[in-house]
C-alpha cells in the first residue's frame, strides 16, 4: 500500500463512520419521535379520562345537589302541609272539646288528681303513612291527662246525642230495640248511636226519621282511643329517647242529653278501656286510674308534658303539679 492511498482510505473510513452515525441518529430521532408521539397520546388519553371523570363527578354532584334540593323542598312542603293540618285540627278540636275539657277538670279536682290536662294534642305518628309511602298524616287526641307520677291517660270524647249503646246490644237493654240493627254482627268492641233526623219529603214537608249508626271493630270508640294511645306512646318515646311509654285509655260520652247504655269497661282488646257517660262515672274512673301509680315522679312527668305541650295542646294544671320551665 502506497502512501498515496492512505488518505483515501482514511477518508473512506470516515465517510462510512459518518454514514453509520447519520443512520443511527435518524433511527434515534425516529424512535424519539415515536416515544414523544406515544407519550403525547398517553397524555391526551389521560387528560380525556380525567375530563370524563371530572364530568361524571360534576354530574353526580349536581344530581345529588338537585336531589337534596328536591328533598328539602318536599320536606318543606310536607312540614307546611303538616303544620296547616295541625292548625286546622286544632281549630276544629277546640271548638268541640271545651265542654268536655271543663268536665274532665272538674272530675280531676273532685278525684284529687295532680297533674296536667292537655286538650287537642295534634302529632305526626311515627312510621305511619297515608296514601303512599311518602305521605305522613296528622293524628289528634282529644284529651291527654298526665299525672305527677308520669302516668298518662288518653280520653276520647264522644258528644253523641240520642240513644247510645257501647258494648251492650240494644236487645239486651230492651226487646223493643232488637230490630234497630243486625245484632249478629255486633262483636265487641262496638258502639251504636240512634238519633232522630228531620228531612224533607217530596212535598217539602218535614219528616222525622231515625238514623242508626254502627261503629264496630277498628272504627269503634274503644278501639280508636287504644290506637291513638299506641301512636302517642311511640311518638313520646321517639321524642324523649325513652322506650315503653304507656297511656291508659278512656271513652267519655259527654252529651248530657243522651240516653247511654254501656259496659263500664271494654276488655275486647289486650288492654282495658274505661267507658264513662257522666261526671260521676268520670270522677270514679279518674280516681281509680290515679291510684294505680300514686308515687310522684317529676322527671318522668315533665318529660312527657314537654313533648305533648310542644304539640300545641291547651294545657291546664290540676292539684300541686306545675308545668316545667
Amino acid at each position: 500500500m502506497t502512501d498515496d492511498l492512505v488518505p483515501w482510505l482514511v477518508a473512506g473510513g470516515l465517510a462510512v463512520v459518518v454514514v453509520v452515525l447519520v443512520v443511527l441518529l435518524r433511527r434515534h430521532q425516529t424512535a424519539a419521535r415515536a416515544e414523544l408521539d406515544a407519550a403525547e397520546r398517553a397524555r391526551t388519553a389521560e387528560l380525556a379520562e380525567r375530563e370524563a371523570a371530572h364530568r361524571d363527578a360534576t354530574a353526580r354532584l349536581e344530581a345529588d345537589r338537585a336531589a337534596q334540593v328536591a328533598a328539602a323542598d318536599a320536606a318543606r312542603r310536607d312540614a307546611l302541609s303538616e303544620a296547616e293540618e295541625s292548625r286546622a285540627l286544632a281549630r276544629r278540636g277546640m271548638q268541640w272539646e271545651e265542654a268536655s275539657e271543663q268536665a274532665i277538670l272538674r272530675a280531676c279536682r273532685a278525684a284529687g288528681v295532680s297533674g296536667v290536662l292537655m286538650t287537642n294534642v295534634v302529632f305526626v305518628p311515627v312510621g305511619e303513612t297515608e296514601q303512599g309511602p311518602w305521605r305522613k298524616f296528622v293524628a289528634q287526641a282529644d284529651h291527654v291527662l298526665v299525672s305527677e307520677s308520669g302516668r298518662g291517660l288518653v280520653i276520647e270524647n264522644k258528644r253523641w246525642g240520642g240513644i247510645v249503646f257501647d258494648g251492650r246490644r240494644p236487645s239486651e237493654v230492651h226487646p223493643a230495640f232488637r230490630n234497630l240493627v243486625d245484632e249478629s254482627s255486633l262483636v265487641p268492641p262496638f258502639a251504636v248511636q240512634v238519633r232522630s233526623r228531620t228531612v224533607l219529603n217530596g212535598e217539602e214537608q218535614a219528616e222525622n226519621w231515625w238514623q242508626v249508626r254502627v261503629q264496630a271493630k277498628g272504627a269503634s270508640p274503644a278501639q280508636q282511643v287504644r290506637q291513638q294511645a299506641r301512636r302517642l306512646a311511640r311518638f313520646v318515646d321517639e321524642q324523649t329517647g325513652v322506650s315503653r311509654t304507656w297511656f291508659d285509655t278512656c271513652v267519655f260520652y259527654s252529651a248530657p242529653s243522651a240516653a247511654t247504655f254501656v259496659q263500664p269497661e271494654d276488655r275486647s282488646g289486650t288492654v282495658t278501656t274505661s267507658i264513662v257517660t257522666n261526671d260521676h262515672e268520670l270522677q270514679s274512673a279518674l280516681a281509680s286510674w290515679a291510684a294505680k301509680d300514686s308515687v310522684p315522679n317529676r322527671a318522668r312527668a315533665d318529660a312527657v308534658v314537654r313533648v305533648l305541650a310542644g304539640q300545641g295542646a291547651h294545657a291546664i294544671t290540676v292539684g300541686s303539679y306545675r308545668l316545667p320551665e
